[in-house]
């Protein structure tokens, strides 16, 4: 007698990516629990040294699985494939980033957000059930969808992620300087403008022994990284360094190099490199804002409203005073032993076995 089997759809596929990490991790909870289950993406967007990780979606035969868990997070061909699937059919939201962001720096994306609305709307319909990686995406999927929608709060291997070291990045950054660390997609919605201009007058006024490394992929929006090169440029600011992406191992390096980890992101769904900062002992600063709060719980610093001077003070304050510096942590350690105390394999089987046994959610 056959396996049961589960397959993931997702947009695309990379091993720094976090949906993609995501993505790995439930395979991996559903192969040991005795489930047959297999990632497809996008065969251009697959990353070269992922493609035998993943299948191209050219390999998904919709009739075949008995689940599908589709990754949802911007418009993609596999809404086609999702809507021919004869199983039960789960939609994972991650979040669609407002297209606003996005307008004069590359307006075919905002258009591909918008068109992401409009698909979300129907496959909303089509799912049997709805999961969402945070209370605020959730809240989002029910407005966009009307759709019901359990929280299951993005999932997270610390073992798998502090894989090894980077030595070359060791090498680099693991010096006297203190070093702010921001690590994300280089993308419009992530304000990291405001970063580079809060980190200008941390260095200049306050600590010129200082650096601002700003890691993560400049594809998504060329346009957008240029402006922020030129911008450190026009400041003079010689130790604004873009790493660009790095692998697993390197993002784990660069947290322990970090002094402080800063976000002045507007918009997240969840936002991973919280827990990745705090499962570090990275004294974690960031902009209250969307899926972040629930993302950090009791840990980091949360700001709002702050101008440049204003967040350089605060994480000068953050950093560099030893009484309020463990104090974060201290938090910020309770908030991940919270964390590792979570059963994501028992979470996830649970929810599976409801939607194969009843064609809904357990909520």
């Amino acid at each position: 007698m056959s396996k049961p089997r589960i397959d993931q759809l997702t947009g695309g596929y990379a091993e720094g990516d976090a949906i993609s990490q995501e993505a790995r991790l439930i395979r991996s909870l559903l192969r040991s629990a005795g489930f047959d289950s297999d990632i497809y993406a996008s065969g251009p967007h697959i990353a070269p040294e992922s493609r035998g990780d993943a299948r191209p979606y050219e390999a998904f035969v919709p009739s075949v699985p008995d689940a599908v868990i589709f990754h949802f997070s911007t418009a993609t061909a596999a809404s086609a494939l999702f809507g021919a699937v004869r199983g039960r059919r789960i939609v994972r939201y991650h979040n669609i980033t407002p297209p606003s962001f996005f307008e004069g720096f590359d307006d075919d994306v905002a258009d591909e957000l918008r068109r992401a609305r409009g698909e979300l709307e129907q496959i909303v319909r089509l799912a049997d059930a709805c999961w969402s990686d945070s209370a605020y995406n959730a809240a989002e999927l029910e407005v966009a969808g009307g759709a019901r929608s359990v929280v299951l709060p993005l999932f997270f291997s610390e073992d798998a992620f502090a894989c090894g070291e980077d030595a070359a990045l060791r090498a680099a950054f693991g010096d006297s300087l203190a070093n702010w660390l921001f690590v994300g997609r280089i993308v419009p919605n992530k304000c990291i403008e405001d970063l580079i201009l809060a980190f200008a007058w941390y260095h200049r006024c306050i600590n010129p022994a200082s650096r601002l490394l700003i890691t993560g992929s400049e594809a998504s929006c060329p346009a957008y990284y240029a402006m922020l090169r030129l911008l450190a440029a026009r400041l003079g600011l010689m130790n604004v360094c873009f790493t660009g992406f790095v692998s697993t191992s390197g993002r784990h390096t660069l947290y322990r190099c970090a002094n402080v980890f800063v976000t002045a992101s507007r918009h997240e769904g969840f936002c991973l490199p919280l827990i990745e900062a705090m499962a570090c002992a990275v004294p974690v600063v960031a902009r209250d804002a969307g899926g972040m709060p629930e993302a950090l719980g009791e840990g980091g610093v949360r700001y709002e409203g702050l101008d440049a001077r204003e967040l350089a003070l605060l994480v000068s304050r953050v950093t560099d005073r030893a009484p309020l510096r463990e104090t974060v942590l201290a938090a910020q350690a309770r908030r991940m032993e919270t964390w590792r105390r979570r059963d994501a394999g028992a979470e996830l089987l649970e929810q599976v076995r409801h939607v194969l046994d009843t064609g809904g959610t357990a909520v």
